[in-house]
């Protein structure tokens, strides 16, 4: 059977790589023009800083395909700087409400170079953390995939043991998802990974760059909990100076445009790399004061 090495994993040995040597070269000018009109957007979460609350870590656990055929498996745990709303960490990937992140290029987080969806707490600081030497992923037929801790490029996380990839073939109905837990992170039993319909039909306008006015729209599901996640970066990478990352996750309704206050934060100028679009749906599983979110993604 066919096996596929994670994009995560060769993420970050492009992040490794390129941290060693010098960036530059011209940046691609070609910019798509401005699409028309601004389709009406459904609420919007403008909450610069998450409320405060009981959560005191989270973690994520992302399993991906690409058309249907599984791609991508990491997971990751934070220590919040401060407490978070238990109810609000919960709501905020609910599929009813639209968040917009944009964030500055400098310092380049786990979250902007993992294939796979890692969720952010709008305004309050983090610290990886372990939650146990692997992670278990389980379908009715046995052990799924085995996710071990890889401390690589800076970032604490969890991925396939080196050497390990992924059979080719759809992912399997049924997952359940183990975490050991740690002396941070309690553990967690059998938390189920939520179904979802492969993304399909996704289009950002002409050609390779998108523009603050651009117009994305793709085949939305009838999952009234479905999110797509938008994201991308300046052209040029990121390792501009002046660069910025912006992160969208918008109910699945077919189309979406940045609201006004993304596009003020991006400039009239911006001119952003061809963006990850995906569908994700997120089982959302709390013990004690930690949240766990269980994502499904399917890129096209």
């Amino acid at each position: 059977m066919k096996l596929t090495r994670t994009r995560t994993t060769l993420l970050l040995s492009m992040i490794a790589l390129q941290t060693a040597c010098s960036s530059g070269g011209d940046s691609d000018n070609n910019n798509n023009a401005p699409d028309d009109g601004e389709v009406s957007q459904p609420g919007l979460i403008d909450v610069p800083v998450a409320p405060e609350g009981d959560i005191t870590h989270y973690g994520a656990v992302t399993i991906d395909d690409d058309a249907g055929v599984a791609s991508d498996l990491v997971a990751s745990f934070y220590r919040l700087d401060s407490g978070v709303s238990a109810s609000f960490l919960s709501s905020m990937l609910s599929g009813e409400s639209a968040m917009c992140q944009v964030q500055d290029d400098g310092v380049i987080d786990f979250e902007e170079i993992s294939a796979g969806f890692v969720p952010t707490v709008p305004g309050v600081g983090k610290t990886a953390v372990s939650a146990g030497e692997a992670i278990v992923l389980s379908s009715p037929a046995g052990t799924y995939a085995t996710l071990e801790e890889q401390p690589t490029a800076g970032f604490l996380f969890y991925d396939l043991p080196n050497m390990s990839m992924l059979m080719d073939g759809p992912v399997p109905e049924g997952l359940t998802v183990d975490v050991p837990g740690s002396a941070e992170i309690p553990a967690f039993v059998a938390a189920e990974v939520p179904t979802i319909t492969t993304l399909s039909g996704a289009a950002f306008g002409s050609g390779n760059t998108i523009s603050a006015n651009t117009q994305f729209t793709w085949e939305p599901s009838s999952d009234p909990t479905a999110l797509i996640r938008i994201f991308a970066t300046t052209a040029g990478g990121f390792f501009l100076e002046d660069g910025v990352t912006v992160t969208c996750v918008t109910p699945d309704t077919g189309s979406f445009n940045f609201p006004a206050d993304t596009r003020a934060q991006l400039g009239a100028d911006f001119s952003g790399s061809a963006p990850l679009m995906s569908r994700i749906v997120v089982n959302p599983v709390q013990v004690d004061s930690t949240l766990l979110y269980v994502i499904r993604e399917s890129f096209m």
